[in-house]
Order: C-alpha cells, then sequence, then structure tokens
C-alpha cells in the first residue's frame, strides 16, 4: 500500500506547533502589558470564566461533529436559567432547580433534534426561530426582570462561589464533563458515529448508523450543556437575568473553530484550548480596561479566520480521498 509521502514536518504538527507559538505570544503580551495577568488569583479567574465558555462549547462541538450548526443554545439556556431562577425564588431546593433547568435544556435541545434531523429542516433557521421562541418563554417567568429572591439564602450561589480543594466548582464540572466527552467521542465507538454521519450521512445510514438519532443527541447535548454553562453564569450574578446567555455565541463558535483548524475536526481537546485561548484573549482586554467590543472585534476575527483555515483543510483532505482510494486499489 502506497502511503502518502511528508515533509520534515507535518501539517498536523505544523499547525499545532503555530498555535502553540500563538498562544505563548498573547500570553506573554498580556503578562507585559499587566502585571496582574499572570497572578494566581487571576488565573483562577481565566479558569472559571473559561469553564462557563468551554461547558456551552463542548455542547457545541456535538452539533458542529454532525455536520450542522445550532444558532439557538444561547437563547434555549436563557431559558433554562430564567426556569431555574423562578424555582429558586419559590424555594425549591437548589439541586432540583438546576435539575429542571438542565431538562428545559433537554426538551428544547430535542425539538431542535427532531426538526432538523427527522424532518431535514434547514439548521440554522430553524435554530434560530426555535431559540427565538425559547428566548421569549424565558420572558415569561419574571415579564424580564431580574430575580433576586432566594438567591443568597438557598444557597445556589454555590454553584459559582464553593471551591473543593481549593479549585472552584465550575472548574471541576467542566473537567468531569469533558473527560465524559473525550472517553465517548474519542475512544468509543459509539462516539465514532458522530464524525461519520458529520462526514457522509448517506454512507453512514448504509453502514446502519441511525443518522437521525445521532443527530438529536447532538443537539439535546448542545443545548444541555449550554443551560448548564448559563446556569453557573446566573449562580455567579446572583440573580436570574432573562440575557445572561447571550453572550456565549460567538466565544463558542470562536472555541469549536480554532479547534477544528488546529486538529482538522471538531474535538474535545480542540474546542477546550480554543475555549482557553478565547477567553485568555477576553480576560487580558479586560484587565487593560480596553472596552468590550475591542475583544468582540478581535473574537470575531479570530473566528473567520479559523473558519476558514477548517474549510481550507476539509476541501484538501476531501481531494485527496480519491487519490488516495485510487493509489490504495
Amino acid at each position: 500500500m502506497n502511503k502518502e509521502k511528508k515533509g520534515p514536518i507535518s501539517n498536523e504538527l505544523f499547525t499545532l506547533l503555530v498555535f502553540v507559538i500563538l498562544f505563548l505570544s498573547v500570553l506573554a503580551a498580556f503578562s507585559m502589558l499587566n502585571r496582574n495577568f499572570f497572578s494566581v488569583r487571576n488565573m483562577l479567574n481565566i479558569l472559571k470564566h473559561v469553564s462557563v465558555i468551554a461547558i456551552a462549547a463542548l455542547g457545541l462541538t456535538f452539533v458542529i461533529a454532525v455536520g450542522h450548526a445550532d444558532i439557538s443554545f444561547y437563547m434555549t439556556s436563557c431559558f433554562s436559567a430564567m426556569l431555574m431562577s423562578w424555582l429558586i425564588a419559590r424555594g425549591l431546593s437548589p439541586l432540583l432547580c438546576i435539575a429542571a433547568g438542565i431538562a428545559g435544556g433537554l426538551v428544547w435541545g430535542a425539538f431542535s433534534g427532531f426538526v432538523v434531523g427527522r424532518y431535514k429542516l434547514p439548521d440554522k433557521i430553524s435554530t434560530i426561530a426555535i431559540g427565538s421562541i425559547a428566548f421569549g418563554m424565558a420572558y415569561l417567568f419574571s415579564d424580564g426582570a431580574f430575580i433576586y429572591t432566594n438567591f443568597t439564602s438557598s444557597g445556589i450561589t454555590d454553584l459559582n462561589n464553593a471551591r473543593l480543594f481549593g479549585i472552584p466548582v465550575p472548574v471541576l464540572i467542566m473537567a468531569a464533563l469533558y473527560l465524559a466527552a473525550y472517553v465517548v467521542m474519542e475512544r468509543s465507538k459509539y462516539g465514532r458515529q458522530f464524525y461519520s454521519v458529520g462526514y457522509n450521512k448517506k454512507a453512514a445510514f448504509f453502514s446502519g448508523i441511525g443518522v437521525d438519532r445521532v443527530i438529536v443527541v447532538a443537539f439535546v447535548v448542545c443545548s444541555a450543556m449550554a443551560a448548564v454553562s448559563t446556569m453557573i453564569t446566573s449562580a455567579a450574578q446572583g440573580n436570574g437575568n432573562v440575557k445572561s446567555g447571550l453572550t456565549l455565541l460567538m466565544p463558542c463558535f470562536s472555541a469549536v473553530y480554532i479547534g477544528f483548524a488546529v486538529f482538522k475536526k471538531p474535538s474535545v481537546i480542540g474546542t477546550f484550548l480554543g475555549a482557553v485561548f478565547t477567553a485568555m484573549i477576553q480576560n487580558g482586554f479586560t484587565l487593560m480596561s480596553v472596552p468590550f467590543y475591542y475583544s468582540d472585534m478581535v473574537v470575531s476575527g479570530l473566528l473567520i479566520l479559523a473558519i476558514l483555515f477548517s474549510r481550507f483543510e476539509l476541501s484538501s483532505q476531501l481531494a485527496r480521498r480519491p487519490k488516495q482510494q485510487k493509489e490504495g486499489r
């Protein structure tokens, strides 16, 4: 069997080295511009900020892996957070309220996955519509007003403020979810179905994979992870805010596609690295007292570059595949 000749360094390793150099350069730049950037306290703040982006981006990774896009997750997460806050205000147990919020995310994710996977509706248009419905319904819990009742006394703020062995709880939640996702997506037969569906749905179907089911599962995971992320944000803010999840869209897509560009596919590790890189940039601009819209512009620019790079790499892979198959005959 013929093997493709490689140069002194593979394209994959070269891309990873470029990312590492860029990452270290940004880290060094912010460290020189603000001496507090590299402090232990700020590193923990970055990790907590990373956890919010990384958890939601992890769910989005599943959807991108099956070849679709979800534009609803950040809006459905607002519904989940407001449902949790509304139940907290009525004196229910924090664990029950969190479970209800996640359940809300599961329902909206199943709705999106069903209309996209089963009925083959356009993913972007459908999820925008579904997300808008969920966001509108989130206003019904308080007519758009903040919910403060019982937030301090219920203990829900521990979801963000508590620590275990000195490590913030959101970071531990993030680590547990990423470990589970890595085992499923990268180390199991079931996880490979997501990539198979994303690469070629027809081939996956004839291979015995339940394509519609896999797509529904991907959307359910995406919405549930976004719900967890925004509930952590609500706990950090100490109130229920109907707009608490609206900042997730751009950072999450940036995290996934930065990882896509580095590892040539949507991946758990790639998304985590992309989330860390994105959060680091946002934190650095915040410490420098730079207006938030400059950070948004930089993150958005990175997203465009990452998408262009990942699309270029995907086109290259598709172009090489017929040649490799021909040589292998």
